[in-house]
């Protein structure tokens, strides 16, 4: 498996570091998710450091480091047990702290003492199972579940489809999931999560518990709460018998899981799943040579983890770095097969060598990688805005419809497109989305040629009823006034709890102003398909 070199590293050339535990997941003022990582030096001194969200399934407590690069060969420490759980919802939550001493030290520090633990008894045991490895090896086994797992109803913007017939289930994933994860193991996975109830709610109930704490301590601003971080909280389903493979270490009647090998014992609802996704495509031979690249790269590259990245581009043929696997076993195997619609060419005759394409630049290094989100919209560059205050696309809540349309859109738009968010006006109850964030809405500006179009979407959580906005500007007008206008558009809103102010819309000379109505029947393709139609119209 290639390695993966973590940057930054502030520990000296050559000594050998322990990952020790994790601490709470926070936003940075970028809005980008980071998790905190305690590492133990050889003389027992703890330092925390922090790494992209998204690098969490890399990461196993008892881990060492040197140089940053976690030395594969070494055995790591701890006992390997197998113990069943009759029920998860027996499991009782309490936090670091209150282990034993002996067992594990926090030097009184409460970032990483306070992080959420589950206790479980069995043979005279008491096996303590921290709450962050417990959800990464359920659900994070890419840096895509684990962004999507942060976000309120991330789950849905992997799935397109999902139709239950009898026992079996027909599931397309999205062009988000990338092709190599486009697997039938993966499908297994995600489409347990998807559909089985009580996985499902323990899925939601991750970023929801979250979110409540956030809401509960800073009701006005939820989002400095998370930017502090929130230790990872869990809802424990009735679910069981459950077999566990796990590593740790034991002090008297405690045993401390550090990692979690294996899980047996859950049931799949499904008995076959027909699964889908954009890349998989039937093979139809042709005539014609057949282009074969050569590179010296390695199927097994290393990689250094660029912690400097924004928002990585999101893309279904992008690579995917391997995680150490969690493995998982069914009580039943549902069968996997996979539909193919679309058809691909594959040419029947001569080799030819090519040497242009990807490979070459990189060559003999270390490859950069990053494992910061992928978010819909995250390639997508910000309008330039003078006057109006945006927020990061992350702290967009109602917004996921749109900005899956805006990625279509992207493709069949023959301009070119920006996108920028912002934060409705505050001062009615129509600010303010009924799980209390603040209600946001998207700015899109469409170049073509001399044309330049804006699109206005509100959020809606709630799906509430307003229409799109296309602008249609005069020739003449300029950013400043196209701002100017917005700001009056969305503070009219506002004040009209939640609709377009007509006496405002006509105040608005610069612009041909259209409404564009929601159709429920709409399906995110036909949607996209539309506003191309008045964008380009």
């Amino acid at each position: 498996m290639a390695a993966l070199t973590l940057r930054s590293w502030p520990f000296p050339d050559n000594q050998g570091v322990e990952l020790f535990w994790f601490g709470s997941p926070f936003m940075d003022y970028k809005g980008n998710w980071r998790v905190r990582v305690a590492f133990r030096t050889e003389t027992g001194d703890l330092k925390v450091v922090s790494y992209p969200w998204g690098t969490v399934p890399y990461l196993r407590m008892g881990q060492v480091y040197t140089n940053g690069v976690f030395d594969q060969i070494k055995p790591l420490e701890g006992i390997v047990h197998r113990i069943t759980i009759s029920s998860l919802d027996q499991g009782l939550m309490s936090n670091g702290f209150k282990l034993p001493k002996r067992l594990i030290d926090f030097r009184q520090n409460p970032e990483l003492g306070l992080q959420k633990i589950i206790q479980f008894q069995f043979d005279g045991m008491i096996y303590c199972f921290p709450v962050f490895e417990f959800i990464r090896a359920m659900f994070i086994n890419s840096r895509y579940l684990a962004y999507y797992l942060m976000q309120p109803h991330g789950l849905e913007m992997l799935i397109d489809n999902s139709d239950m017939r009898g026992t079996t289930l027909y599931f397309d994933l999205s062009f988000r999931v990338p092709a190599k994860l486009a697997s039938e193991s993966n499908a297994r996975h995600l489409s347990w999560i998807y559909i089985d109830p009580a996985i499902r709610t323990m899925w939601d109930s991750v970023y929801q518990l979250m979110f409540n704490q956030a809401i509960k301590d800073s009701p006005q601003n939820p989002s400095a709460r998370m930017k502090k971080g929130i230790p990872l909280g869990v809802e424990l389903p009735a679910v069981g018998p459950l077999e566990f493979h796990v590593r740790g270490e034991q002090f008297n009647n405690y045993f401390l899981v550090k990692e979690i090998l294996g899980i047996g014992g859950f049931k799949h609802p499904a008995e076959e799943i027909v699964f889908w996704h954009p890349s998989k495509k039937r093979r139809e031979s042709i005539s014609g040579d057949k282009q074969v690249r050569v590179t010296s790269g390695s199927e097994n590259k290393d990689y250094i983890l660029n912690d400097q990245s924004e928002n990585a581009r999101e893309n279904t043929r992008q690579d995917v770095l391997e995680a150490p696997p969690t493995f998982m076993r069914f009580s039943n195997y549902p069968r996997v097969t996979t539909r193919r619609e679309d058809v691909r060419h594959s040419h029947t005759g001569n080799d030819v060598i090519i040497t242009s394409g990807r490979g070459g630049k990189n060559s003999g290094g270390l490859e950069e990688v990053s494992t910061q989100d992928s978010m819909v919209g995250g390639d997508t560059p910000p309008i330039d805005f003078q006057t109006l205050e945006t927020i990061p696309i992350t702290e967009a809540i109602g917004l996921e419809s749109f900005f899956e349309m805006t990625q279509i859109l992207k493709h069949v738009f023959p301009g070119h497109i920006r996108m920028s968010v912002l934060r409705i006006p505050p001062g009615k109850r129509f600010s303010v989305c009924p799980n209390g964030s603040r209600r946001t809405c998207a700015i899109v500006q469409a170049d073509h040629g001399i044309t330049t179009k804006f699109i206005v979407e509100v959020a809606r959580p709630d799906d509430w009823s307003i229409s799109t906005l296309i602008l249609h500007p005069t020739p003449q007008i300029s950013l400043k006034t196209v701002e100017r206008d917005i700001k009056l558009l969305l503070e009219g809103l506002v004040q009209k709890g939640g609709h377009w102010d007509q006496n405002i819309l006509n105040q608005c000379n610069g612009f041909n102003i259209e409404k564009v109505k929601h159709y429920q029947s709409d399906s995110v393709r036909d949607w996209a398909y539309r506003i191309n139609g008045k964008l380009s119209g």
